[in-house]
């Protein structure tokens, strides 16, 4: 009876500890779907991740389609919000600290051309490459609902 007590007890620590992640996990690139769009995520430059306050994990192809979602769901539920890094792929940045860029010369999946970098002199070496406007998260989010709705 101990050792069901006790592995029982065990199996409900390790789904509370697997229930709480707290940063973003790995995109499998041509397997995981967009959860805004539902299309394929195929490119390592623009995915992104919400994660809800129950540690739940929403995957994003694209800025555009993570930034739509947030406006869709109530802020309390979401923890953090994660985008790549567009010069380091497959590292992910706090959306909130990120500074993104909007350049028509790079061809994001959902066509609003988003990049996301980790600070001023990462954005301002590829903006001197491709030109565009630059936005902080708020900022951005607003764009896109003006371009989507």
């Amino acid at each position: 009876m101990k050792k069901i007590l006790l592995a029982t007890i065990f199996l409900l620590v390790i789904s509370i500890a697997i229930s709480c992640q707290s940063g973003p996990e790995p995109i499998a690139y041509g397997e995981d779907n967009c959860a805004n769009c539902m299309m394929t995520i195929s490119d390592p430059k623009y995915g992104s991740e919400l994660i809800s306050d129950k540690g739940k994990i929403f995957k994003f192809d694209s800025i555009e389609c993570l930034a739509d979602y947030s406006t869709k769901v109530d802020s309390k539920t979401v923890r953090s919000m994660w985008v790549t890094d567009f010069s380091a792929k497959g590292n992910f940045l706090n959306a909130k600290d990120a500074r993104f860029l909007r350049s028509d010369n790079l061809r994001s999946p959902m066509g609003l051309n988003l990049s996301a970098h980790k600070n001023n002199e990462e954005l301002n070496l590829v903006k001197s490459e491709v030109s565009g406007e630059i936005y902080r998260w708020n900022e951005l989010v607003k764009y896109v609902k003006s371009k989507w709705n």
